[in-house]
């Protein structure tokens, strides 16, 4: 089986993608969640830059020893996937294999828009420690375009719950005002590059 790599969106974790993990188990595609660092499994000190979250996943997917591979880019995952990505086809990271990239309202490269106010509340809410339940769900509520059935409203839920603060406050003051736009080394990258890319972008996205 292929795997697909799947990099989740600020405040989730690799269970992000369990539904979509079981639904395309007979389509020879092996989901892989990682953990990006403060969230799920992964400690904020493996490094909350963008640079070292694509190592983290560079690393991740060297390791595998995959010959062939999918790269899966949530929105905080999507940025981060964007920049593995463009690393992989120059031949930067030294990684080789990447078949595609699906993007899905990823963060773009170049500093991302957002409302001075929604940003200071999301600050807020990781000031003193960790996200609370109720802010944690307004969170999962603004970022969804439908309701989520109880289950999987109370795991994304309990993993914006259980994001590092550390974690939070660094994409929302850095990770996501980092521009990445003129740093790719790929030049293909816009026009003429041979892995196919899937984009796919939601309007209920609020900051992920």
């Amino acid at each position: 089986m292929t795997p697909a790599f799947c990099l989740h969106a600020l405040g989730a974790s690799s269970e992000e993608f369990a539904l979509l993990r079981r639904a395309l188990i007979r389509d020879d595609l092996e989901l892989i969640g990682i953990d990006l660092p403060g969230f799920g499994r992964s400690p904020a000190s493996s490094g909350t830059t963008v640079e070292e979250m694509a190592v983290l996943v560079e690393r991740a997917i060297g390791a595998s020893g995959a010959s062939e591979w999918v790269l899966v880019g949530h929105s905080m995952g999507g940025k981060v996937a964007t920049v593995v990505a463009d690393r992989t086809m120059s031949g930067a990271n030294g990684l080789f294999g990447l078949r595609a990239v699906v993007l899905l309202a990823a963060s773009p490269l170049a500093p991302e828009p957002m409302d001075d106010d929604r940003r200071a509340a999301m600050l807020s809410w990781a000031a003193d420690g960790p996200i609370s339940a109720a802010h944690a769900a307004e969170f999962v509520d603004a970022n969804t375009a439908s309701t989520l059935a109880p289950e999987r409203h109370t795991t994304a839920v309990q993993d914006v719950e259980r994001a590092d603060p550390g974690a939070w406050t660094a994409w929302l003051t850095r990770g996501s005002r980092e521009d990445w736009s003129d740093a790719a080394t790929n030049p293909c990258r816009h026009s003429c590059s041979p892995v196919p890319r899937t984009a796919i972008w939601t309007p209920r996205h609020s900051g992920a």
